[in-house]
């Protein structure tokens, strides 16, 4: 943390006085760049906490859309695979493998690769986020490729409010209720199992973490600096 307060001072100074670069020794620019990519796990959890507050006020509304569920569960969908690729940044950076490699097509294998072995602790962390939103990357594929999301009961829903269809007296209001707060259970669950693996990650990570900060070692001083900043 020290280094990242110095690393953070300098770029709000070189900000101020209008400068493009400036200076940060290797171990500041890497406390730097794992900060990051510990931000962007952390900004993707707050994006899917967001989702499940929406869907969670959908059973409070008077007129219950399965348009405005399908859209919030879509956007949960999308976002949620991503973590596995994050994740996998995150180790990249922190194990400051080439950049290059880790983030390009077939990333994920190559970074797996390169703990299986000899990180076994890291590696059992990342196959515990990709187990974690497993089952959301056949959804997330079929959006992708225009697909919308649906299942029976939405189908029903959505027949039923867009032909306006008669249906005696049974409750459809509490019926989509019901299904919409099934959804955020669901949702809900994800986020724990999430936020429970994503802690184990940081723990294997944690050593490394510290050896790298308080060695600041050859491996560190070979790192390139991002831009905007001149390595020194």
């Amino acid at each position: 943390m020290p280094h990242l307060k110095i690393y953070a001072r300098k770029g709000l100074n070189a900000l101020q006085s209008g400068s493009k670069t400036f200076p940060g020794p290797a171990v500041e620019i890497y406390a730097a760049d794992v900060t990051e990519r510990v931000s962007e796990l952390d900004n993707a959890l707050t994006a899917l906490r967001l989702a499940l507050g929406f869907v969670m006020d959908l059973g409070s509304q008077s007129a219950l859309d399965p348009d405005i569920y399908r859209y919030h569960y879509e956007n949960f969908v999308l976002r949620v695979v991503g973590f596995v690729d994050r994740a996998h940044r995150l180790v990249g950076s922190a194990l400051l493998m080439d950049k290059a490699k880790f983030e390009s097509v077939g990333g994920n294998r190559f970074v797996t690769k390169q703990v299986k072995t000899n990180y076994p602790d890291i590696h059992a962390a990342l196959q515990g986020v990709t187990q974690a939103v497993e089952s959301y990357k056949g959804p997330r594929n079929e959006l992708i490729h225009s697909a919308a999301y649906t299942s029976r009961e939405l189908g029903l829903f959505q027949s039923i409010r867009h032909f306006g269809l008669d249906t005696g007296d049974i409750d459809v209001d509490e019926l989509a209720r019901g299904y919409f707060s099934g959804g955020a259970t669901e949702i809900a669950l994800t986020i724990a199992r999430l936020v429970k693996t994503l802690a184990n990650l940081l723990d294997a990570l944690h050593p490394l973490f510290l050896i790298a900060v308080d060695h600041d070692n050859e491996h560190l001083k070979k790192k390139s600096a991002p831009e905007g900043t001149d390595k020194s």
